[in-house]
């Protein structure tokens, strides 16, 4: 499916944004928040062939991909819907003083190509819980989504959730100035998100930044060794690597090096990339542009000048961009893999010795978004609580969930998304002391 594409203007923007201005009081009740997270469920629902197919087309996902995206997309809305049945807005802390917890106004969020669907709903769900309207700005990646969103939203919907598809990047920093946009969300780069953050603006205005990370995992028994390798490059592959929650680095214990080896020889040989669109669907595809897919070409250049492949999956070569899954041997400190956030189907792999060596490495990583930590060890896993990730995963990567803030801490992020944390970003208090 292919859309004609309106970009928007200067006018259209802040007319866009006037509108859901007016229409503020129209989700001051819980009773009218909730109507509205019904009526978008079931314009999802409706939509969700359409939906997923421009998901797979243009976000590169596999079919199953796609469908699992909707399907944790409407998780957001329904997690929305229970958290308001019983959230308290207004909390009696004694006989004259209540804190009231209200909307925060008017929020403007960016999302990312790699969740195109998801990663609008994640944002517009607490919005519209909070009783506040908002304005999208989705990937240029993803225009088809971006324009079919804003052609078919029901009209009651219209007035206050708003899609903008603009081309220059003058249009986000104007929709940033503008004094009615109270809080800005942004899920993506590093880079992007520091920019966003030091436009200048003349008025007060929060931001959620969920941003890159340099994420690590470490292997420190041969304890359901398969298994783990298994969940590792599940992880890895998801959406070409380009998932915020994706291993950048992989550190194994040298003591389980050969075996560790053996398995993952045998398992990466049997994955492929390839063309999404096609009948016999392939393991993940190509990466989202020529640009990143240089990126990638580029790390993997650098790190073969000193280091070495440890393993290569296969390529269907039909479509552009695939690049195949690569692990290359590493040192403990590399210049690749913990400077650069790969966002890819490229994992550096390391051994050490020591434990307290290597939670002490992971623990200095600026980019601290995630963790994921693999041992029956006790001692192990007390130690790594103490590690300072926005999310930690043990024995697991299946870290996220509506229910849960995901988020990262130093220069991967400020503020959380997801659970009553991420709700709570919305909201803003007022101290009310009545005296009788």
């Amino acid at each position: 499916m292919k859309l004609k594409i309106v970009y928007d203007t200067q006018k259209i923007i802040d007319s866009k944004i006037n509108l859901i201005d007016k229409n503020l009081f129209k989700i001051k009740t819980v009773r009218n928040r909730i109507n509205n997270l019904l009526v978008l469920k079931k314009f999802l629902q409706k939509h969700k062939h359409s939906l997923t197919n421009l998901i797979t087309k243009e976000a590169n996902k596999t079919f199953d991909e796609s469908n699992s995206e909707f399907d944790y997309a409407v998780e957001f809305i329904d997690y929305s819907l229970n958290l308001l049945s019983k959230y308290r807005f207004i909390k009696n802390i004694n006989k004259n003083r209540k804190i009231f917890l209200k909307s925060i106004g008017i929020v403007f969020a960016i999302t990312p190509y790699n969740d195109p669907l998801a990663g609008v709903i994640r944002k517009i769900a607490p919005s519209l819980s909070a009783g506040s309207p908002i304005i999208l700005k989705p990937s240029p990646y993803c225009t088809n989504l971006s324009q079919y969103l804003s052609n078919y939203l029901p009209k009651r919907l219209k007035k206050i959730i708003q899609i903008t598809v603009i081309k220059k990047n003058k249009l986000t920093t104007r929709i940033i100035k503008n004094k009615k946009i109270k809080l800005v969300s942004f899920t993506g780069s590093t880079k992007i998100g520091l920019k966003l953050n030091n436009i200048k603006i003349s008025h007060t205005q929060k931001k959620i930044l969920e941003l890159g990370g340099i994420n690590y995992a470490i292997i420190f028994d041969d304890n359901n060794l398969e298994g783990i390798i298994d969940e590792v490059l599940i992880r890895k592959i998801k959406v070409a690597g380009q998932a915020c929650s994706s291993i950048n680095k992989l550190y194994v214990h040298r003591q389980i090096k050969s075996k560790f080896e053996g398995i993952i020889y045998s398992k990466v040989s049997k994955i492929f990339c390839g063309n999404v669109l096609t009948k016999h669907q392939p393991q993940f595809g190509p990466v989202i542009s020529k640009k990143h897919y240089n990126f990638l070409k580029k790390l993997e250049y650098e790190s073969l000048k000193t280091d070495y492949l440890l393993a290569k999956s296969k390529n269907k070569n039909d479509t552009k961009n695939l690049f195949p899954l690569t692990l290359i041997q590493t040192g403990f400190n590399d210049k690749v893999f913990d400077k650069f956030e790969t966002f890819g189907p490229l994992l550096g792999v390391s051994y050490f010795e020591n434990e307290n060596t290597v939670l002490k490495k992971v623990s200095e990583n600026e980019y601290s978004l995630v963790c994921y930590i693999f041992t029956k060890n006790p001692r192990i896993i007390s130690l790594a609580k103490n590690l300072n990730f926005g999310s930690l995963g043990i024995n697991t990567t299946k870290i996220q969930s509506p229910s849960a803030p995901t988020g990262g801490n130093n220069l991967s992020g400020l503020g959380r998304e997801g659970g009553e944390w991420g709700f709570g970003e919305f909201l803003t208090t007022m101290n009310c002391v009545t005296n009788k």
